[in-house]
């Protein structure tokens, strides 16, 4: 039973990697496995102590990505609006979630100054103007160094709570070609083409996954009360910048009223998921 729990958690730590906006690492502390991943990834000796769990941990990631993919691609084309303000709903419990990990700690000025000055810089941020996103480049090489990067890029915003990877593709343009390419993974015909986008791309994320889970596992040991601040102030600022980006589409109270109904049944299926999951 509780390898078909570990199994499901992260089956739903998947589908929040891949989904814009939403943080997979955010739903790992919610489900209390965060800290477990982050030490069995921090070093070969804790992975070969840990590997029954990783084995059952990816696996449920890894179907997550790949099947939800497909799904994920389909309700954000055809339903956007109300897909995004779904997850932004199942955000809401886990930044309540995070708040219990330092609600009986001593939150100085100091602390609380900082994690006020990260939130404005990322607001400030990520209002600023940025391009249309990067092109693929032509050459095959090019476009082979640009992938590893932004795997790089996406597993360090996935070890790092409160930040979505997905999101930062998306910023940079690369969302598309890498969610379309695992949503065709399966497909016979797509299968080189998305070869040839996945495999530098997880050459990228596994660099980045090995650098990053130090420095956040140095972070925890060290500075845990400051660090959960400002995956508080990263949740926080990740649910006010995605609502930012969706004002546009309220178009008449009744989107208004629809899109609130698809916030409550979000933010209500992931209590229950988290009480159910956490007891």
């Amino acid at each position: 039973m509780e390898n078909f729990k570990l199994f499901i958690i992260s089956f739903i730590v998947g589908l929040g990697k891949i989904i814009p906006g939403v943080s997979g690492s955010v739903m790992a502390i919610c489900f209390g496995i965060y800290e477990k991943v982050l030490e069995s990834i921090s070093s070969f000796n804790s992975f070969i102590k840990n590997r029954k769990f990783m084995l059952i941990f990816g696996c449920g990631v890894f179907l997550a990505i790949v099947i939800g993919s497909r799904a994920i691609k389909f309700f954000l084309t055809n339903f956007y609006l109300l897909t995004m303000m779904t997850f932004i709903g199942m955000m809401i419990p886990g930044v309540t979630s995070i708040i219990k990990n330092v609600k009986n700690e001593d939150l100085n000025l100091k602390r609380v100054l900082i994690a006020i000055t990260v939130f404005i810089t990322l607001y400030l941020f990520s209002i600023a103007n940025f391009s249309e996103g990067i092109i693929l480049e032509e050459s095959y090489f090019h476009k082979f160094i640009s992938l590893i990067l932004c795997g790089i890029l996406d597993a360090a915003s996935t070890v790092i709570p409160g930040i979505s990877g997905s999101a930062i593709l998306m910023i940079i343009g690369y969302y598309e070609a890498i969610i379309s390419s695992l949503a065709n993974l399966l497909t016979l015909s797509n299968f080189v083409y998305s070869i040839s986008i996945l495999v530098p791309f997880f050459i990228g994320m596994a660099i980045g996954l090995i650098l990053t889970s130090k420095l956040i596992t140095y972070l925890f040991k060290n500075y845990r009360v400051m660090t959960y601040m400002l995956i508080i102030v990263f949740a926080i600022f990740s649910i006010v910048a995605l609502i930012r980006e969706l004002i546009h589409l309220f178009i008449d109270p009744v989107s208004i009223i629809v899109g609130m109904v698809f916030l409550s049944i979000g933010w209500i299926g992931a209590y229950f998921l988290e009480k159910m999951f956490t007891n």
